[in-house]
C-alpha cells in the first residue's frame, strides 16, 4: 500500500505540469468532499423518489413554492457570510466561528419579520398551510443558517474529512426523516413541520460538535468580517430573488403541477451542479494566498479544461435521461426533454474559477456589477420568455444567463478596474 501511495503521489505531481494545479491537494480534499457530496446526492435522490411516488404533484408544487419563498427571505440575512468565514479562517482567525454565529443570528431579524408578515398575509386570505409554513420559516430559518456556518469554518480550516462527515449527517438525517414521514402521511403541513424541525436540530448539533472540536483554537476575531460579508450579502440580494423567482412565477401563472414538472426537470442537473460547490470549497483557500496577476494567467486554461469536462458530462446525461426518468420517476416523464436541454447549464462550471478569483481578492466594484447585471437580466428574461414559451422559456433563460455570467466574470478578471489586487 505504501508503494502504491508513492506511485499515485508521483503521478499526481507529474500531472501538475499539464494541469498547472496542486493535484495532491485537489485529489485529497476533492476525494473527501466528493464522498460527502455523493452521500448528499443519494439522500436527495432517495427523497425525490419518495416525493415522486408518494406525494401528489399539486402538493409537491406547493412544497417547492414554500421553499422558494423561504429562499428569497434568506436574502434578508448575511448571505455572503460563508465566503468571508472561509477567508478569515484561512488567515487564522480562530474565534470566527462564535463571532459569525452571533453576527448572523442578529442580522437574520429580516427573515423573522418577513416570515411573520407573509404568515399574516396568508392567514388573512384564508390559507392556513401557507400561513403556518411561513411563520415557522421565520422562526427556524435564522437558527438554521446561523448554526450552518460551521461548514464554512471547516472549509477554511481545510478540514475536508470532518466537513464531509458532517455534510453526510446534515443531508441524510433530514432526508431519512422526511422519507419516513411520507410513508406515514401525505399531509403537507406535517411535511413542512418535519422539514424545519429536522433541519434545525441537525444544524445545531453539528455546530456544537465543531465548536468542541476546535475549542483550543485561538480566539482572534476578524474585525472586517461584518463589513466584507455585508458587501457580499448586498451583492447577492438580487441574485437570491432571481434564483427563486422562476418557481414562484410558475406557481402563480401555471399552477402547482407544472411547478412540480419543472422542479423534477432541473433537480438531477442541480445535483450534478454540486460539483461547482466542491470546486469552490477547494479553490477558495488556495486562491486567497495567490496574487491576482498570477491567477489572470492560469485561470483561463483551467476554465477551458472544466468546459471540456462539463460538455462530456452533459452529453452522457442527455443520453441516459429518458431511461433514468422511466425507471425512477415514471410520473414525471413530461420532465425528460426539459431536463435534457437544461443539462447545457453544466457548461457554466468554467465560470466558477473567475467568480471565486474576484471574491477572494475582494474586487468589490467588479463583484457589484456582476451580481447586479446578471440577476436583473435573468429577471427580465423570465418575465419575457415565460409567457411566450412556458417552462421552456425558463430553461432557455437559465442557459443564457449562466453562460453570460461566466463570460462576464472572465472579462472582469482579465480587465479589472484596478491593476493591483486588493488585500
Amino acid at each position: 500500500m505504501q508503494n502504491l501511495r508513492s506511485k499515485i503521489y508521483g503521478l499526481l505531481r507529474y500531472s501538475e505540469q499539464f494541469f498547472k494545479t496542486d493535484m495532491v491537494y485537489l485529489t485529497k480534499g476533492g476525494t473527501w468532499l466528493s464522498f460527502g457530496h455523493g452521500v448528499a446526492m443519494l439522500s436527495g435522490f432517495g427523497l425525490s423518489i419518495a416525493f415522486a411516488n408518494l406525494f401528489p404533484k399539486e402538493s409537491f408544487g406547493t412544497y417547492k413554492f414554500i421553499l422558494s419563498v423561504v429562499g428569497i427571505l434568506g436574502a434578508l440575512s448575511l448571505t455572503g457570510l460563508g465566503t468571508a468565514i472561509i477567508q478569515a479562517t484561512a488567515r487564522n482567525f480562530g474565534g470566527i466561528l462564535n463571532q459569525s454565529f452571533r453576527i448572523n443570528l442578529k442580522w437574520s431579524v429580516g427573515i423573522f419579520i418577513g416570515g411573520i408578515i407573509l404568515g399574516t398575509y396568508y392567514y388573512i386570505n384564508g390559507d392556513m398551510i401557507l400561513s403556518f409554513s411561513f411563520i415557522l420559516a421565520g422562526i427556524f430559518s435564522p437558527v438554521i443558517t446561523s448554526s450552518g456556518i460551521y461548514a464554512s469554518y471547516l472549509l477554511g480550516k481545510k478540514d475536508f474529512r470532518r466537513n464531509s462527515l458532517y455534510s453526510m449527517i446534515r443531508n441524510f438525517v433530514p432526508a431519512a426523516t422526511l422519507i419516513l414521514t411520507l410513508l406515514l402521511t401525505q399531509n403537507l403541513l406535517i411535511i413542512i413541520v418535519v422539514y424545519f424541525c429536522s433541519s434545525v436540530s441537525v444544524s445545531l448539533f453539528l455546530y456544537y460538535k465543531t465548536v468542541n472540536a476546535y475549542r483550543g483554537t485561538n480566539n482572534a476575531e476578524d474585525p472586517e468580517l461584518l463589513s466584507y460579508s455585508g458587501h457580499l450579502s448586498i451583492m447577492e440580494i438580487i441574485g437570491r430573488i432571481s434564483g427563486q423567482l422562476d418557481k414562484i412565477l410558475i406557481f402563480h401563472y401555471l399552477g402547482a403541477a407544472p411547478l412540480a414538472i419543472y422542479a423534477f426537470a432541473i433537480a438531477p442537473i442541480e445535483q450534478l451542479q454540486g460539483g461547482k460547490k466542491i470546486l469552490s470549497s477547494l479553490i477558495i483557500p488556495k486562491l486567497s494566498t495567490r496574487s491576482f496577476e498570477e491567477l489572470q494567467k492560469t485561470a483561463p486554461r483551467k476554465a477551458l479544461l472544466l468546459t471540456v469536462y462539463a460538455l462530456g458530462l452533459a452529453g452522457v446525461y442527455a443520453l441516459i435521461a429518458p431511461y433514468f426518468y422511466k425507471f425512477f420517476f415514471p410520473q414525471y416523464l413530461d420532465s425528460v426533454f426539459y431536463s435534457q436541454i437544461y443539462s447545457l447549464t453544466l457548461l457554466a462550471v468554467s465560470g466558477t474559477i473567475f467568480n471565486e478569483t474576484l471574491m477572494t481578492h475582494k474586487k468589490k466594484t467588479e463583484l457589484y456589477l456582476h451580481r447586479t447585471i446578471v440577476p436583473i437580466l435573468q429577471i427580465i428574461l423570465f418575465l419575457i420568455l415565460l409567457p411566450i414559451f412556458g417552462i421552456m422559456g425558463l430553461i432557455f433563460t437559465h442557459i443564457i444567463i449562466r453562460s453570460f455570467s461566466g463570460i462576464l466574470a472572465y472579462y472582469f478578471v482579465m480587465h479589472p478596474f484596478e491593476s493591483t489586487s486588493s488585500s
